[in-house]
């Protein structure tokens, strides 16, 4: 029972520290491409700075698990 209690604990850290990431590398992106990052993607539906922002989520998720692993 305090194994599994454990297990859920710890998925909440990493999955917060992933969300952390997240917002920061959108921030670091969106300042590198241009001051409108999240409003080309969010107001005007831009669909390559989506693609952008879905393929850097993916490999920070990949890398993530390699190391937690």
């Amino acid at each position: 029972m305090w194994r599994i209690l454990g297990n859920i604990v710890e998925m909440f850290v990493y999955a917060s520290v992933y969300l952390i990431v997240v917002l920061i590398a959108t921030k670091i992106v969106g300042a590198s491409f241009s001051a409108d990052f999240e409003k080309k993607i969010s107001d005007e539906g831009n669909l390559g700075h989506a693609l952008i922002f879905a393929a850097i989520c993916i490999g920070m998720a990949i890398l993530f698990a390699s190391v937690i692993r």
